[in-house]
């Protein structure tokens, strides 16, 4: 009866390659004046909602 049997074999999936690469470094706050406090809160918000959107992207991908 092995005829009738069926072999399943898992693959991995593919994943671009853009969803693999690491989060980019954050910038350290090297002034306290306003507009660098500003300036780098943008930058790191940025930076944060990027790899944020990558990580949600290869968690679907994976399940």
């Amino acid at each position: 009866m092995t005829g009738c049997s069926k072999s399943i074999a898992l693959s991995k999936p593919v994943i671009p390659a853009n969803l693999l690469q690491p989060c980019p470094t954050l910038n350290r706050l090297e002034q306290d004046t306003g507009k660098e406090v500003l300036l780098w809160a943008v930058d790191t918000v940025a930076k944060y909602n990027e790899c944020d959107v990558r990580l949600d992207a290869l968690v679907e991908a994976i399940e």
